[in-house]
């Protein structure tokens, strides 16, 4: 923000910049005040969180673009200020944006915490080797079905085991909206697919032409067709480290939240999730 003449209010006092150069300091260095309130290094640091270290070095090695960081800082503490001042903190929309943020910044902060330091490169080998399968080129061609409920993919499993033509069913029955163009077919299927886990692992389960029981996923009940298997090949450790190490994280996470699940007390309202 520019001020006309040079002029800045009289209740901003601006520190010693150079005290930015401690900005690894365990403890916090004072750069500036705004009616009292107290801007320091660490808030420079959450300013120049969005760029990589090469880019915050650059940054402040430049006087004029340290001077221009801790006025922004300043200018956006005014504007703080001004809004408790009006008491827009009061206001409903902000009750639900700062819910919004603790919910998102609690769960980042509570997974790294208690699952990132599991994920060692041992670890990740371990998990590689106990899960070699999900690291080929394979592939399965897939045609499915999705029901709401198990009862209804039961009846529907019925038909097809009675001998009635998948697809038939699939573009008359599925709650999938595709399936009214594709019947129900998918196409192939390789591990990296974006399909739920559930469902790539039954699927790779299956011989040609098998049908699976119903499998029940966070979008209802399918039931999987194999209509061709393409074997390929086993991949190395090398090729899939990062892979590995995403699909460990995400077991890991899915661990940790169903030890939470089982701890805590539960009530969902279906009806009322139904009407959303």
């Amino acid at each position: 923000m520019n001020y006309s003449n040079g002029f800045r209010p009289k209740s901003v006092k601006y520190l010693s910049i150079a005290s930015l150069l401690a900005i690894s300091s365990a403890l916090a260095v004072d750069l500036a005040k705004v009616n009292g309130k107290v801007v320091t290094d660490r808030d420079v640091q959450n300013a120049l969180g969005g760029f990589n270290e090469g880019q915050r070095k650059k940054i402040l090695s430049d006087m004029n673009s340290k001077n221009e960081i801790v006025s922004n800082i300043v200018e956006q503490e005014l504007l703080v200020q001004e809004g408790e001042k009006q008491k827009l903190d009061q206001e409903q929309d902000y009750k639900e944006a700062f819910n919004q943020f603790r919910r998102q910044y609690l769960t980042e902060k509570v997974l790294k915490k208690n699952v990132a330091p599991k994920i060692t490169e041992s670890m990740a080998k371990n998990y590689f080797k106990g899960n070699a399968r999900r690291y080929s080129t394979d592939r399965v061609k897939v045609q499915h079905i999705l029901l709401n409920d198990e009862k209804d993919a039961n009846d529907v499993l019925r038909l097809v085991k009675s001998g009635q033509d998948f697809q038939a069913v699939a573009e008359s029955r599925s709650k999938d909206p595709s399936a009214k163009n594709n019947r129900g077919d998918v196409g192939f299927v390789t591990w990296e697919s974006p399909f739920v886990d559930e469902f790539k692992e039954t699927a790779f389960k299956l011989k040609k032409d098998e049908v699976s029981a119903p499998v029940k996923t966070l979008y209802g009940y399918h039931i999987i067709k194999v209509i061709e298997v393409v074997p390929g090949k086993h991949l190395e450790y090398a090729e899939v480290e990062l892979r590995v190490k995403s699909d460990l994280k995400k077991e890991l996470i899915r661990n940790f939240i169903n030890d939470l699940r089982n701890q805590a007390k539960i009530e969902i309202d279906s009806k009322a999730v139904g009407k959303l």
